[in-house]
């Protein structure tokens, strides 16, 4: 009786090749045996086997695509937060240990995005510190002037807050090209008793004051900002703010062209694959 020959093992690309020729070329298991010159055990085995790997590795390859189509959402969700800091010209958090943050900016670490954030916190802090010391400035020369400490010495102190208050809002305003205020529209006045009124201008209450001092009042207004304009600190304030202008600008674009792409280029530590 000759001897059996063993035949070699079934390869994976044989075993994908029969299921290919079931599946798309309607053989049999039968044909597939005796054309192979294979038992049509090993055939059937085989077969089973090689759709189990590609059932295996299809369910992989979706695991992978929602993993990376999460990661990619958390980049862009990231790129929104701080689209969304810099439309309400807030501080934007460029802390490392923020992983989202830290993620994406190993993703585009040559991005001109980074020294833009940077420049932009900063150009944030010059622009309130340079507020406080006109705030100061202001609080103190109204005090000086004398005409509304007699108002406050009556019982109205919110009234050169409230002064301090609306002209630094019309020295931000001018400085980023607004129109600000106006005193022949913006002045608004409730009588409350008998020769008693409170006034508002814009958005600050100078609370409830003698209808009569309504008039001094506003001419302190009119005073102090007719001569806004003329301060070193307004110069100032009008640079950074036109800076400010020209970094939302760039850091709109950068940002615009991430959001619109879907997709950011590049790795971090945090990618799937």
């Amino acid at each position: 009786m000759p001897k059996r020959t063993r035949k070699p093992p079934v390869k994976p690309e044989k075993r994908l090749e029969w299921l290919h020729r079931i599946e798309k070329e309607g053989e049999t298991l039968t044909h597939i045996a005796q054309a192979d010159s294979f038992d049509i055990r090993t055939v059937r085995k085989h077969v089973e086997l090689a759709r189990l790997e590609r059932d295996v590795q299809h369910a992989r390859s979706e695991v992978l695509r929602a993993a990376l189509e999460g990661h990619y959402h958390d980049l862009l969700e990231t790129v929104r937060n701080i689209e969304s800091q810099v439309s309400s010209e807030s501080q934007v958090s460029l802390e490392k240990g923020v992983p989202l943050m830290l993620g994406l900016r190993q993703h585009m670490p040559r991005s001109p995005l980074w020294e833009n954030l940077r420049k932009w916190n900063r150009t944030l802090t010059e622009i309130a510190e340079l507020e406080a010391v006109i705030r100061d400035n202001l609080d103190r020369e109204i005090k000086e002037d004398g005409r509304l400490n007699s108002i406050a010495s009556q019982g109205a102190k919110g009234v050169i807050p409230a002064a301090v208050d609306v002209l630094v809002h019309q020295v931000k305003e001018w400085a980023r090209g607004g129109e600000g205020l106006k005193i022949d529209m913006n002045i608004y006045i409730q009588k409350t008793r008998e020769g008693l009124v409170i006034m508002r201008y814009g958005f600050s209450s100078f609370g409830e004051i003698e209808e009569k001092q309504v008039e001094t009042i506003k001419g302190v207004l009119i005073d102090f900002e007719s001569r806004l304009k003329g301060r070193s600190e307004y110069l100032e304030m009008e640079r950074l703010f036109n800076k400010l202008g020209r970094l939302k600008a760039s850091i709109w674009e950068t940002i615009t062209v991430i959001l619109l792409r879907r997709i950011v280029p590049g790795r971090c530590k945090y990618c799937p694959l």
